[in-house]
Parts: structure tokens; C-alpha cells; sequence
């Protein structure tokens, strides 16, 4: 007699074996729908036991991923006619015009750029900036794929971190992401008598330093 060999899954099991086997093991099974396939042909129902055993034990995660794409399916289609609200639409806008007023400023060039005027190793110019990202010695914006450094934060000299610039970031932790840092960088900040702190940078490091705390201090207190 043909021994019946359950898979355990999930959520699925399957049986093999004759079909006196499997209707006596269904009997006992507390499952309340069942699918089942025959084959007459001995070779090719063991070849296909073993493709529906492979099967069975994804079945969960493929009937999962199945649903999550029908349900963004049904709503995209119920938002279909919802439309942004005027204010939206301006929001938008000048966030659009504000980061193209950065990326046009002259004020950012791409990281491996910097990379190469700073002098580093051509064969993996984004290794350092990376790293200074990572230390929180500069920050960048994105566009694209490619990394931004704002010409401000470095020094003419060496093309590397203002020493200052760790200080600055340090005050704005998280509380800031890349694009937020620029605009306030470029912004007229009324602590600073209405001048841009990236301008400041080079004369009163100390005092843009302190005009960041000021900020902090602001959003702190709501």
C-alpha cells in the first residue's frame, strides 16, 4: 500500500499516495476546502508532486503579495478623482522653485566633483564624501542618484569640512534632513541681522553656530 506523505506549510498541506490513501486521510482533516490532482502516469505524478510541493511552501507569501497588489489596485482606483487642494498645489510649487532656486545657486556641486578638487583617488571618488556624511561633517541634498555638497560648508583652501560644520549638525541632529538644512543655510535668518548663515560661515562661524541653537531653541517651544 502507497503511504501517504503529508508537507506541513503555513497554511497548506499536501497529500500523495493512491487515491484510497488520500480520501482516507481527507476524512480525518479538519481543512474545509481541498484541491486535488491525479495522474495516471507513475513517473510524471512524481515529477509533478515534487513542483507542487515547491509551490505549496510559497503559497502563503505569493497569495500575501497577491492581495497587498490587488488592494493598492483598488485604491488608486478610489482615489482616482481625488485631486490635491489649492493649497497643496502651491505647497508644492514652491517647494519645487525653492530647491531648483538651490540646485541653480552655483552653492552645491556633486560630491564626487568635490571629491576631485579636494584631490582624493579618482578610482572611488564618492568614498569620502560618504564618509564625512557619515561622521556628520557635512551634509548633502539629492538629486537623482548623485549626491550634492554645499561649497560653503568646505574650505577654499583644501576643498575638506569646515571644522565647524560638525558643530552646526550637531546642533540640528535629526531635526533637519539634507534639503531642510540648505534652505535654512540660505535662508535670511533674522539672528544672524537678516544675513544668510552660509554666508556668515567664513567670518563668524561661532555666531552661525549659535543662531542654529537659536533655531533649536524655536522649535523646541513650538
Amino acid at each position: 500500500m502507497a503511504q501517504v506523505k503529508p508537507i506541513q506549510n503555513v497554511r497548506s498541506t499536501v497529500l500523495s499516495g493512491s487515491g484510497r490513501d488520500v480520501i482516507r486521510q481527507l476524512n480525518r482533516s479538519p481543512e474545509r476546502r481541498t484541491v486535488a490532482v491525479t495522474f495516471a502516469d507513475d513517473e510524471q505524478g512524481a515529477a509533478a508532486e515534487r513542483v507542487i510541493h515547491q509551490v505549496v511552501e510559497f503559497l502563503p507569501q505569493l497569495i500575501q503579495e497577491r492581495q497587498e497588489e490587488t488592494l493598492k489596485k483598488v485604491v488608486n482606483v478610489l482615489l482616482t478623482d481625488v485631486t490635491p487642494s489649492k493649497a497643496a498645489r502651491e505647497q508644492a510649487r514652491m517647494l519645487i522653485e525653492a530647491k531648483s532656486a538651490i540646485l541653480n545657486s552655483g552653492d552645491f556641486l556633486p560630491a564626487t566633483e568635490v571629491a576631485r578638487l579636494a584631490g582624493f583617488s579618482s578610482t572611488n571618488l564618492s568614498v569620502q564624501p560618504n564618509k564625512w556624511k557619515r561622521n556628520r561633517e557635512i551634509f548633502a541634498i539629492q538629486h537623482g542618484r548623485e549626491d550634492y555638497l554645499p561649497l560653503y560648508a568646505l574650505n577654499p583652501s583644501d576643498h575638506r569640512p569646515r571644522k565647524e560644520m560638525a558643530a552646526i549638525l550637531n546642533v540640528f541632529g535629526d531635526a533637519k534632513d539634507g534639503w531642510g538644512l540648505a534652505f535654512w543655510f540660505a535662508g535670511l535668518n533674522s539672528f544672524l541681522d537678516d544675513e544668510r548663515p552660509q554666508d556668515v560661515l567664513a567670518t563668524d562661524p561661532e555666531l552661525v553656530i549659535a543662531a542654529a541653537k537659536d533655531e533649536m531653541a524655536e522649535f523646541a517651544h513650538g
